[in-house]
């Protein structure tokens, strides 16, 4: 087996010397803060936090403390707990002998209380003795009036009753009469109705054929004008052909004339004077070419504004044809709506009455249901009201003490309280089992009792209030009393209440809710997914029960009925006037038709005058050219005249002699007027050339004249042969319409006689149903107060009997409970202990029971009760509860109720101890020695506390003064690492704790940024990233305890060039400065001294060396000094070569 041995200057030592001569050149071998191998630098950043902060605590010396720091630790846990436990025992004994002396003062109290107890409970029993004495003094005197009235209304019942059958005879004979009467009216009128729609078409339609004959004659004389104006058209345009056919054959026979008198002899002209007649000629030609131009635009120009005025005259009238045609329209259209608006306004009033007639003839068809309901409800309500005057905590049926917030939740609310809708509220079950007693004895019916103290009602969970929009609690829609709380929320419980069956199905069905939903209908899905009711009848119990909140009478009800059956006769009259919506319909559509023409007319007119506006524009500015033109013509051919005439005076000077015989031969004075009749040859022909053109349109004009004028008189024709029709339709309409206005005059004064007949029968029949309706309300009052009056005298009777029997049990209840009262007469021992010894009547109270209660042998002594008390029962207005006497007894029996519960409640809440004086000595006793223990342990935790104390400053002082300086200079050494000449700033690298305050017990996370780069965790760097964060962390902590040497065996592998050269450039800087630090660094240089002077001995700084293991080229350019491996052949091992950089320059 291999071993190791460890010597210093060729002297072997132990490990622990050798580790400890190591320490002193901050060489630590655990640490290894002076090695890094081969592959092990990329491990190095990635590493934990934990082991990072295992690291820290190794290089600054704390994990020197981790042992005695969880030893201390543990001791002072176990002092501590030991001391707490020490002082808990102590307390638990200061609290035992408090208390003892508090069970020795409440037993002081109890006896003190039990004998204020005796004393009130004597005076209680009397002033409850004495209250029921006056209750059975005061039931006597009432029930012999109460006798007295009972005979007195049954006579007047009997002749009430009497009276109602007399009444009922004579409202039958008036009804008989008025029967027949309405029935002749309504004959009357349905022949009214018959023959009105009648005589209103007529009237519409003799109005429509005014308004077309109107239109006709307008129609007509229209065309009369259309037709003059075309025959003077016609006229005009065969006089102008004449006029120019008689000047073209004068023109003809001048040209013939001309023409032998021009053939006669030629002159050629000089050369000068051909050229200046050539040019005067064009140019007289073209002047002549432009006056006929002009004279043709004027004509033209001329005829479209005559045209331009007859299309603004058939405009004007298209514009009033149109305007009447609208307006007819729009009152027809008015006429419509407005109809069809009172008509449907008629059928939604019919619809409306006829719904409500329907209801009130349901209810009145209910009527002997409804009074025999109504007779029930009044016997419940007596039998309700005498449980309310004998118990006083009786406060009502259900559907009394509670109100929907809205009509629309009333059938819901009724439908959820079911069978309890009727239930009496009661105070506590003691209450309700005497009122159970009490209807027994009477007879008086069944009743459910609800008592506010045994109802026991289940939480109703918010989410159902939530549950839908359309959906709310039941309890939530109802308002009543808060102390009614208990029996509404019993009644109502979780049920839900919706607008609709759909919504009930959502919650029910969709959602699973346990609930019971109830729609605002009546429909009911119950929990076990069924679905019954749904829109009922109102009948019944339900209508009972609904009738509790809205009920109205008989008497209104039939008042209601006749109301609505006058206002629907009413409405059927107006409504058979509906058909008249079909005649104006018809009227419309012809209207419309009317309309539509008009407006198509007036279109195509407008579209002429438009084009006739343009054209009139184009022919005035052509006008306007051929002005002008005409004027440069013109001024051309006068300075051509000055200069012809210069030349022909000179021609003619010299031609004179030769043509002086020709001229006189042919009688001609000059030469001139031979050139002027060859100049008005030519012009004659070029005028027959526009004669002749000029007729051809005129003939073509006088044709299409012709043939409009025969249309417009074919128009003319047709609408008079019209007119003719119409007017004979109109004559025969306005006969019917006297016929029919005469035979609806007869009728009209005929049905006014029917109506004021009809009218006194109506009155008479009113006055007879009055009278019957008085009859029957005052039997069924003097009926009523008979059966008010007998019932009060029971309930006296049985109020009689329940004071007597209250009397009996509070005289029983002092002989129970030894309750020594003070008595005139008899004893408490002839009170019977048993309710077996008391005999009881089922059906009834008699006279003889009440007289023969043993009661009556007892006379209480109440000379010691209070003379207050006394005189308050004496007052009159006891009986009333809101008189301030009434008042003052309740409060008086409320004081001595609470005091006597306020005492029993005192004195069951004690519980005295007898030996708790003898307990006391020893408690005390117990104390002292629990009072010595506890300061001793606490002596203890002191110490222990302190040493571990010291011992956390250290571990604590050691760590963070390293973290500190490594995490101030870590970003140092990276940034040098990484910034370049494209990143001058470098990268960011920093630590974080994750215990601040003990940070050895938690991890050191390091975290390195690299240029340009976001945050991201040390796994996620590629392999250079982590290589240059390794560096910059072994960089910060060699710099903490710099060892003289630093091995790194292949740290570049995974970096590219550029980092390979700046790791380099580092290295090479750091061995040759004579301080570790970066170059400029002053706090780096301050906390490297400060680090050396605290570790003892400082290596020499100059010694400082690199040793790197390498296979890149940069490395080797920079170092200071190259040892190369290579393999011997001859020796077959490896040797060593050496070289020394330095000597040779950069």
């Amino acid at each position: 087996s291999g071993g190791s041995e460890y010597s210093i200057n060729d002297k072997l030592v132990s490990f622990q010397d050798y580790k400890a001569q190591l320490e002193k050149f901050h060489i630590i071998t655990k640490a290894k803060n002076f090695l890094v191998f081969q592959g092990d630098v990329e491990a190095i950043a990635s590493q934990s936090s934990a082991d990072l902060t295992e690291l820290i605590e190794i290089m600054s010396g704390s994990i020197e403390f981790r042992n005695e720091y969880d030893i201390l630790k543990r001791e002072e846990k176990n002092a501590a707990e030991l001391s707490n436990s020490s002082f808990n025992k102590k307390r638990a004994i200061a609290a035992e002998l408090k208390a003892v002396l508090k069970q020795k003062s409440e037993l002081e109290t109890y006896e003190k209380k039990k004998s204020e107890l005796v004393k009130l409970n004597v005076e209680y029993m009397l002033w409850k003795l004495l209250q029921q004495d006056s209750k059975i003094d005061k039931d006597n005197s009432d029930i012999a009036n109460l006798s007295s009235q009972i005979s007195s209304l049954s006579s007047e019942s009997s002749t009430a009753n009497t009276n109602v059958e007399s009444q009922r005879r004579f409202q039958a004979k008036a009804f008989k009469d008025l029967s027949k009467a309405d029935k002749n009216v309504k004959l009357i009128e349905k022949q009214l109705e018959e023959n009105q729609p009648t005589l209103v078409a007529n009237k519409e339609k003799a109005d429509a054929i005014s308004k077309k004959i109107s239109i006709l004659n307008s129609n007509i004389e229209s065309l009369s004008s259309d037709s003059k104006r075309q025959q003077s058209m016609e006229s005009s345009f065969g006089k102008k052909y004449f006029k120019s056919q008689s000047d073209e054959a004068n023109a003809i026979s001048e040209y013939y004339m001309l023409e032998s008198r021009l053939n006669t002899e030629v002159q050629s002209l000089s050369q000068l004077l051909n050229d200046t007649s050539l040019k005067l000629s064009t140019m007289e030609m073209k002047k002549s070419r432009a006056e006929v131009k002009k004279d043709e635009l004027s004509k033209q120009l001329s005829e479209k504004k005559e045209q331009k005025r007859a299309y603004n005259t058939q405009l004007s009238e298209a514009k009033s044809r149109l305007s009447d045609s609208s307006s007819n329209k729009d009152k027809l259209i008015s006429d419509i709506a407005k109809t069809k608006k009172s008509h449907e306004k008629i059928k939604a009033k019919e619809l409306e009455i006829n719904e409500k007639l329907k209801i009130i003839l349901q209810q009145i068809s209910q009527t002997r249901a409804i009074e025999n309901e109504s007779k029930k409800e009044r016997k419940d309500a007596e039998i309700l009201a005498a449980l309310k005057r004998l118990f006083k905590n009786v406060y009502g049926r259900i559907s009394e003490l509670c109100k929907p917030t809205q009509r629309k939740y009333e059938l819901a609310a009724i439908v959820t309280f079911g069978k309890f809708a009727d239930a009496i509220v009661v105070d506590s079950q003691q209450t309700a089992i005497e009122c159970i007693r009490y209807l027994r004895e009477q007879r008086a019916g069944k009743a459910t009792f609800l008592p506010l103290d045994s109802l026991s009602n289940n939480s109703v969970s918010d989410t159902l209030r939530r549950a839908h929009p359309n959906s709310r609690l039941v309890i939530d829609v109802l308002e009543y009393d808060s102390k009614y709380s208990r029996a509404i929320s019993f009644v109502c419980g979780s049920n839900i209440v919706c607008d609709t069956l759909e919504v009930a199905r959502e919650l029910c069905y969709n959602r699973n809710l346990s609930v019971k939903a109830i729609t605002l209908d009546g429909s009911v899905i119950h929990k076990s997914g069924n679905i019954t009711g749904g829109t009922f009848s109102k009948t019944g119990s339900l209508k009972s029960n609904l009738d509790k909140w809205e009920r109205g009478s008989i008497n209104s009800l039939i008042k209601t009925r006749d109301e609505l059956t006058i206002s629907l006769n009413k409405l059927t009259k107006e409504r058979n006037f509906s058909h008249l919506i079909e005649n104006l319909e018809i009227q419309l559509a012809d209207a419309e038709t009317q309309y539509l023409s008009s407006n198509d007319n007036l279109l195509r007119i407008n579209r002429w005058l438009e084009s006739c506006s343009v054209e009139s524009k184009n022919l005035e500015r052509q006008l306007d050219v051929v002005d002008d033109e005409l004027e440069l013509l013109s001024s051309e051919i006068s300075s051509l005249n000055n200069e012809l005439s210069k030349a022909s005076s000179k021609f003619n000077k010299a031609s004179e002699p030769v043509f002086r015989e020709f001229c006189s031969k042919y009688n001609f004075s000059s030469i001139d007027e031979f050139n002027s009749i060859i100049e008005n040859k030519k012009k004659l022909s070029k005028k027959q050339l526009e004669f002749d053109n000029h007729i051809s349109k005129l003939e073509n004009q006088i044709l299409f004249e012709h043939e409009q004028l025969e249309i417009i008189n074919n128009d003319k024709s047709r609408k008079q042969s019209l007119l003719n029709q119409v007017n004979e339709d109109l004559i025969a309409t306005q006969a019917e319409i006297q016929a029919l206005e005469s035979t609806l005059s007869s009728q009209i004064k005929q049905l006014s006689k029917l109506r004021k007949a009809h009218n006194d029968l109506q009155s008479s029949f009113n006055s007879e149903s009055n009278k019957l309706t008085e009859a029957r309300n005052l039997y069924a009052d003097l009926t009523s107060s008979l059966d008010v009056v007998t019932k009060s005298k029971s309930v006296k009777e049985t109020e009689l009997a329940k004071s007597l029997d209250k009397k009996l049990a509070i005289l029983r209840k002092c002989r129970l409970e030894s309750i020594n009262i003070p008595l005139k007469s008899g004893t408490l021992t002839s009170v019977p202990i048993s309710l077996a010894n008391i005999s009881t009547r089922p059906d009834g109270i008699s006279e003889s029971s009440l007289v023969n209660n043993p009661v009556h042998n007892i006379k209480p002594d109440y000379s010691s009760l209070p003379q207050s008390s006394r005189a308050k029962l004496n007052s009159k207005n006891i009986s009333d509860p809101n008189s301030e006497e009434a008042r003052e007894i309740e409060f008086l029996e409320t004081s001595y109720s609470s005091k006597i519960a306020s005492i029993n409640f005192e004195l069951s809440s004690m519980a005295p101890i007898s030996h708790a004086r003898e307990k006391l000595n020893a408690l005390q006793q117990k104390l002292e020695d629990s009072d010595k223990e506890f300061a001793n342990l606490r002596n203890v935790a002191k110490n222990v506390h302190a040493r571990f104390s010291v011992v956390k400053k250290s571990r604590h002082e050691l760590f963070t003064k390293m973290y500190q300086h490594i995490s101030q200079s870590i970003d140092k050494f990276y940034k040098i690492l990484t910034k370049s000449n494209m990143f001058p700033i470098g990268g960011t690298a920093y630590l974080n704790l994750e215990n601040n305050e003990e940070p050895y017990l938690g991890g050191v996370k390091y975290h390195a940024m690299p240029p340009l780069k976001r945050f991201r965790d040390m796994e996620l760097l590629s392999g250079g990233e982590k290589t240059v964060a390794a560096l910059a962390l072994l960089f910060a902590l060699q710099s903490y305890l710099p060892s003289p040497f630093f091995v790194l065996d292949e740290v570049d592998a995974a970096l590219d060039l550029a980092n390979v050269v700046q790791l380099a450039n580092y290295l090479r800087l750091r061995s040759s400065q004579t301080q570790l630090t970066a170059p400029g660094d002053e706090n780096e240089i301050t906390s490297e001294k400060n680090s050396r002077k605290s570790k003892g001995k400082k290596p020499d700084p100059s010694n400082f060396q690199f040793i790197v293991i390498s296979l890149k080229q940069p490395l080797y350019e920079r170092a200071g000094t190259l040892v190369g491996i290579y393999k011997d052949q001859q020796s077959n091992s490896s040797k060593t070569l050496t070289l020394d950089l330095n000597q040779y320059p950069e």
